[in-house]
């Protein structure tokens, strides 16, 4: 780091001055705050943080705008959070930006039936992977997940089923953001069966602390018969409000055919999902009179 001006060991902490040229010098050279601005933006975030010791003008500088706009630059958006911690948001985001990223691994079964999920039930001739799903339509091209890629899992005639959790902390999210921001969690799977064989669908999802206390959870179920049949439809949810204490997030998901029929025959999924999302934000003066204006 090079010699910026401050005062050493020795002398008393001399009062900021935001007139005053503290901090924007560096190697006897005069840096304007709006140079200084943009070279600590492509600073990496581990050192940006250690830069939040240098002085309170670069404390300012980072805290107000630097970390903002980084952020901004990664998400490909504006973004507006106020308040003390909201620098912490930006700082998530620029560190691993986890924010909207799908954290379940072989969400639809590219990597084989078991990798990465932990096999509870694997009734009948056991769970199976397709590509491309038999018996139905190609899954849906409007899904980021499926526009190179026709996986999906497939059950058969006694009930299989599967988890995955997925640890947040590890993922990039620390408990400080978790618990200060509770950002939204949004759970998704895309589900159907064959057109000549009825079958169930279930899928289930657990908001866990640390020890694995459940904090919120959210259960559903579909019985795929007649008109259901030969139709990929989805499942959503978002929790909100949870509490502080989420560490963790369990997905499950099973199915099983209606007929008892030899094989695979049995509900199928794909494009399984668990993606932390940015909590919600205020609208400037700006995007509000934008909006007035689109309505009118």
């Amino acid at each position: 780091m090079s010699e910026v001006q401050g005062t050493s060991a020795s002398e008393s902490p001399i009062k900021f001055d935001a007139n005053s040229d503290n901090g924007l010098i560096i190697t006897d050279k005069y840096l304007p705050e709006e140079l200084l601005s943009e070279i600590l933006f492509y600073v990496d975030p581990k050192t940006m943080l250690n830069c939040h010791l240098v002085c309170k003008r670069w404390y300012s500088i980072l805290r107000t705008y630097v970390w903002r706009k980084k952020a901004e630059a990664i998400m490909g958006k504006r973004l507006h959070f106020d308040g003390e911690f909201s620098w912490f948001l930006y700082y998530v985001i620029c560190n691993k930006n986890p924010i909207g990223k799908n954290l379940l691994k072989n969400h639809s079964g590219k990597d084989g039936r078991k990798k990465f999920w932990r096999i509870l039930r694997d009734g009948g001739q056991q769970w199976n992977v397709e590509c491309p799903p038999t018996g139905v339509p190609e899954l849906p091209s409007s899904e980021p997940f499926f526009k190179n890629e026709q996986y999906c899992f497939v059950t058969s005639f006694r009930d299989c089923t599967k988890e995955q959790t997925v640890n947040l902390v590890s993922n990039g999210l620390p408990p400080k953001f978790l618990d200060q921001f509770q950002p939204p969690i949004m759970i998704s799977e895309w589900y159907s069966c064959r057109w000549d064989c009825p079958a169930a669908y279930k899928c289930s999802a657990h908001l866990k602390n640390e020890s694995g206390k459940v904090l919120d959870e959210f259960h559903f179920e579909n019985i795929l018969v007649g008109e259901l049949q030969n139709t990929w439809f989805q499942v959503q949810h978002e929790f909100t409000n949870y509490g502080p204490g989420l560490r963790k997030v369990t997905f499950l998901h099973e199915g099983v055919d209606r007929k008892f029929w030899a094989g695979h025959y049995g509900s199928k999924m794909a494009g399984a999902c668990v993606k932390v999302n940015l909590p919600k934000q205020k609208p400037t003066e700006y995007e509000e009179a934008a909006d007035i204006l689109l309505e009118s």
